[in-house]
């Protein structure tokens, strides 16, 4: 061996006594001569072990890295941040042995440092939720992630990691450590340059600037604070804050201190769960946007739904689901037209296929079962960021109402018109009427009798009749009577109707049964306005009744235990035609029902009296149930269309319900409810 062999012979050793002061060794290093072969040979079987120890370790470190990372991925979609932390601590516990580990992330929102500190004692592991400020200085925990680097403290108690309240249930734990070290976690694409703290976010980024440890000589230490805190709430506003928070480990007196190995394998860990952190609060962020995306589009009051290029729903609101009377599951993916039918779906393409984007344009389409529905569509285009048009909005509101209201300002024109007209003709229609009347009954008592022009005598008497009744209708409608209410049996009433049209039914051939109720109370009622009802409802049922058929009238008392609630419309004046209008109009819209039921002109509740009026006829069909109660709507030939109206208005008035049920080819029911009890109507 020569001399330039043997001197670098000498600088290996001198390499391997290196190497071992790196390594947990507590023996010194002894000095090895080149030419003690034995001894060199023992120097490199002891190089070797250390390397295969090393490897082991190496091969170990990463296993359990990659098993942090798969369990770290696996909690990112399904857990909270408090509940990851706590089981990541758990980890490290149980994997890589730490005595105490804790992983705490920046809550912006707070301000502060939110976390899990996990102690393991033996087999088990003890974990508590930690908070920390992250303004000010609560501990060397939050100082390292301000100082943006590796922070190792053999000290612990000169340097606790966090500054607790009294009887905090951690304060024991840190009474026993000896020393700790603390990693910061950053973004995959953020690296903060340490030479120049300030290049990311301007002068004032406080991110590893010494001033977060204690305030330089000479400057007061109010001020310092005061500083360094506005500096610190500027950096968690900013949108460049590359910190996402700080895992640390720590170890009780009489254990090992830390050493370069540990903070190496912490530095590891924290590579490893900086992305896991990462994607875990970016999931959070999107289930926020996402359940803030939904509160603001359920809680629209207009309907919303939006469509890919396809015409495909790919949202769809709340409020349109209870306008179109489909759910969002059963409509996404499903082709606009196909559903809501063509006329919204011409709209909607033209604004697809040509970016004409529509303002409140007025159209029809079609719910669940089918039924038109009015609507103002408006659409928007839906562009990427690069402005390329993948979809389209729509969004629209009901005209219904609208509709409905317009139709009623129709209607009020025409009564408002009509009450002009009865006021300032009915009386010189009535004179001539009488007049002619007068004189076609003279001339009959000059033709002899059985001579054919009786009958045609006895034609203009009964068309003179008819004629007077229209005008006393018309004149009803647009000037009701008061009511004259008087506690009576209805019964009573309903037997002087009966008997007024006993002639109608022997005529037609129907037979009319009467079933009353025993110790039936006496109802507040004026007996002559409600007479006119049950004759209106028993000419009808004879009219719908086939020969040979029976109409029945039941009477009868219903008890109902519910507080009564009036939402019934005031009665009219007398003389207003307008307020005999706006009478009506609650009746119409409680008349739109299918073909089974019509709703009642006004809820009933408490003890009533019920009359049912019932035919064996052909039944009313559904269309014209939508309509029943509504003034000039008739299907009778020669009928004026007021008779139901009336019958309505006059049970209204007495704070009532007029219902009725019917069945297409299998007869129909008319009810009327009075309240025992008096309350509303007119004096």
């Amino acid at each position: 061996m020569n001399v330039t062999q043997r001197e670098s012979l000498r600088e290996l050793l001198r390499r391997v006594d290196e190497v071992r002061g790196l390594s947990e060794r507590t023996e010194p290093a002894s000095a090895i001569d080149p030419d003690d072969a034995d001894a060199m040979l023992a120097t490199l079987q002891e190089l070797v072990q250390e390397l295969e120890r090393s490897h082991r370790r190496l091969i170990e470190s990463n296993v359990q890295l990659v098993s942090l990372r798969e369990v770290a991925s696996s909690m990112v979609g399904t857990l909270e941040v408090g509940e990851t932390t706590r089981l990541v601590t758990r980890y490290l516990c149980r994997a890589f042995g730490f005595q105490e580990g804790f992983l705490l992330l920046i809550n912006r929102a707070t301000g502060k440092l939110e976390g899990t500190w996990t102690h393991a004692h033996g087999d088990r592991e003890q974990s508590w939720s930690l908070e920390l400020p992250m303004i000010g200085d609560s501990g060397t925990l939050a100082r390292a992630l301000w100082l943006n680097r590796t922070v190792v403290h053999h000290a612990a108690q000169r340097h606790p990691p966090a500054l607790l309240p009294a009887g905090h249930p951690l304060e024991d734990v840190l009474e026993e450590l000896a020393s700790t070290a603390y990693v910061p976690l950053q973004h995959s694409h953020t690296v903060l340059p340490l030479a120049e703290p300030h290049e990311l976010c301007g002068a004032r980024c406080i991110l590893g600037d010494a001033q977060v440890l204690a305030p330089p000589p000479g400057t007061s230490a109010e001020s310092w604070a005061a500083e360094r805190d506005e500096r610190q709430r500027g950096c968690l506003k900013c949108e460049l804050m590359p910190l996402l928070g700080v895992i640390g480990m720590a170890r009780r007196r009489g254990a090992p201190p830390l050493g370069g190995s540990d903070v190496t394998l912490l530095e590891s860990i924290a590579l490893s769960v900086a992305p896991m952190v990462e994607n875990a609060r970016l999931y959070q962020d999107l289930r926020r946007s996402e359940r803030f995306r939904n509160h603001v589009l359920d809680s629209m009051a207009s309907a919303l739904i939006a469509v890919n290029m396809e015409g495909e729903i790919l949202t769809f609101n709340r409020a349109a689901e209870e306008l179109l009377g489909f759910t969002e599951q059963e409509v996404l993916g499903q082709p606009f037209g196909a559903l809501f039918g063509p006329d919204g779906e011409s709209i909607l393409r033209g604004t697809l296929g040509h970016a004409r984007e529509a303002l409140r344009a007025e159209t029809m389409l079609r719910t669940r079962d089918g039924a038109p529905l009015p609507v103002s569509l408006t659409t928007s285009l839906l562009r990427d960021d690069r402005l390329a048009i993948y979809g389209a909005i729509a969004t629209f509101v009901d005209l219904t109402p609208l509709k409905r209201a317009e139709e009623h300002a129709r209607q009020l024109d025409r009564l408002a018109a009509l009450g002009r007209f009865t006021s300032s003709v009915a009386h010189e229609i009535r004179n001539p009427l009488t007049g002619i009347g007068a004189g076609v009954q003279y001339l009959s008592r000059s033709i002899p009798d059985g001579d054919g022009q009786h009958q045609n005598l006895q034609f203009i008497l009964s068309e003179i009749r008819r004629l007077d009744r229209i005008v006393q209708e018309l004149f009803d409608v647009t000037h009701p009577r008061r009511l004259a209410l008087q506690a009576a049996p209805i019964e009573d009433t309903v037997r002087r109707a009966v008997q007024c049209v006993e002639a109608l039914f022997a005529q037609r051939g129907v037979q009319l049964k009467l079933e009353p109720a025993p110790q039936v109370l006496p109802v507040a009622h004026d007996q002559d306005q409600m007479q006119q009802v049950f004759i209106n409802l028993l000419k009808n049922a004879a009219e719908a009744s086939a020969p040979g058929t029976e109409v029945t009238v039941r009477i009868g008392s219903v008890a109902r235990r519910a507080p009564r609630i009036r939402r019934s419309a005031p009665a009219p004046e007398r003389g207003t035609a307008l307020a005999a209008a706006a009478a009506a109009d609650p009746a119409r819209d409680r008349a739109q029902l299918p073909p089974v039921l019509a709703r009642p002109s006004a809820p009933a509740s408490g003890a009533t009296i019920a009359v049912h009026v019932e035919d064996r006829g052909s039944g009313i069909e559904p269309e014209a149930l939508k309509t029943i109660f509504e003034p000039f709507f008739t299907t009778k030939r020669g009928g004026t269309g007021l008779g139901l109206y009336v019958t309505h208005d006059i049970v209204k008035r007495h704070g009532g319900n007029l219902t009725v049920q019917t069945e297409t080819g299998r007869g129909t029911r008319f009810t009327v409810e009075l309240p025992i009890e008096i309350n509303g109507g007119l004096p």
